[in-house]
């Protein structure tokens, strides 16, 4: 894998001033720059944040004791001096520098077409009940937001709504106890399923090629890398098993011109440009997603992490401010989340399910909607108040 140059990330962060420094997050393997880190603290009772730039560039121009820097792909980092590169370890493996060949071999789609005939009765077609633990943290220039989320999900099959959950705790952390419960992200890493949006399209619309380097104890196991044929903005990598003709882990990564074009309504975009000025200028996502099989033969996702990243206007903005955090990379939201789901034989005779519904980004909403809203974010919930020396 390619290795950046250190003199020239060093390089860019050479201006520095009594009143703010300019520091470069950067990946500790390959030193190259990571972009839309969340680097924060609070002092004297006051929250303050930075966030990376595509340069993995941030300006820190407040104060600090310890400074967190964090990141869903790579290990959180505590610093109580700042160094004009701060390193993070990885918790993945990327996929910038992989490049996925013209050529494609017949079999690829051939074994991909299988697991979209399979994946209904391997993926959907049991109800379940499982434990899980829901993590999400929101991170702007102003204010930090955490939520955990722990206890039961129900998922049933050919159901539009087919998600529910019991929760049996909730703690928010902030800098205040005004904040809600925010299942926002759980429900687009759950209904926003790589393998439940497969298909033909997709595999018609992207390019693959096998990783000769992937290892795996089961010898039936293959990774493949992919890449939009139309868009240079969405890439990734499967996991696929040949034998069976299923996907047991899968990462995509899309940015502004996919999300879009998959995630949101052009009309509905149109209208509220027309309306309120609002646009989105960027719009970068990240997923990844790990199955675990059943000893009857079902899978399901038992590991799942998501990172979605927004610049978004609108007429009332003031462009000295939008100025300031395009340089700063400060006032967007920068949001991350896990779930962990796992089997279990506790399911009490009396539940009280609360429905998740489909996830969304943009939409119009119904009087009945907007009242299900309302309750997902009423869920019972501690908070911590964020404090200097928590390091979450």
């Amino acid at each position: 894998m390619k290795k950046w140059p250190i003199l020239l990330i060093t390089a860019l962060t050479a201006l520095t001033t009594n009143a703010q420094h300019r520091v470069v997050v950067a990946d500790k393997d390959t030193h190259a720059p990571i972009a839309q880190a969340s680097i924060y603290t609070k002092e004297n009772g006051k929250f303050y944040s930075a966030i990376s730039n595509d340069m993995g560039e941030a300006v820190i121009n407040f104060e600090f004791k310890r400074l967190t820097f964090s990141h869903l792909n790579y290990e959180r980092k505590v610093a109580t001096n700042l160094s004009d590169t701060i390193f993070l370890t990885p918790r993945y493996r990327e996929t910038a520098e992989v490049i996925v060949l013209n050529i494609e071999p017949k079999w690829i789609r051939e074994k991909l077409r299988q697991v979209v005939k399979n994946k209904q009765k391997v993926y959907f077609s049991q109800s379940r009940v499982l434990s899980y633990d829901y993590q999400t943290q929101s991170i702007d220039r102003h204010s930090y937001y955490s939520y955990q989320s722990k206890g039961l999900m129900q998922m049933k099959s050919l159901e539009h709504n087919r998600y529910s959950l019991s929760q049996t705790e909730g703690h928010i952390t902030s800098a205040d106890s005004t904040q809600l419960t925010d299942v926002a992200n759980l429900r687009r890493m759950l209904y926003e399923d790589f393998v439940d949006e497969l298909d033909g399209g997709f595999i018609n619309s992207h390019r693959f090629s096998e990783n000769g380097e992937f290892k795996s104890d089961n010898k039936n196991e293959l990774e493949l890398v992919f890449r939009s044929k139309k868009h240079n903005d969405d890439r990734g990598r499967i996991v696929i098993d040949t034998a069976r003709c299923v996907i047991s882990s899968a990462y995509r990564i899309t940015g502004t011109e996919t999300n879009k074009r998959e995630r949101i309504s052009p009309l509905l975009l149109s209208m509220a440009r027309a309306i309120s000025g609002y646009r989105i200028d960027k719009w970068n996502r990240t997923y990844h997603v790990s199955y675990t099989a059943l000893s009857d033969g079902t899978m399901y996702p038992s590991e799942v992490s998501y990172k979605c990243y927004m610049e978004i206007y609108d007429k009332g903005d003031d462009p000295d401010e939008k100025n300031y955090d395009q340089q700063s990379g400060g006032g967007f939201p920068n949001m991350e989340a896990t779930l962990h789901l796992s089997t279990t034989s506790s399911q009490p005779d009396s539940i009280a399910w609360v429905t998740l519904p489909g996830s969304w980004y943009l939409r119009l909403s119904s009087d009945k909607e907007r009242q299900q809203e309302i309750m997902l974010s009423h869920l019972p919930a501690i908070f911590d108040i964020f404090k200097e020396d928590n390091e979450n």
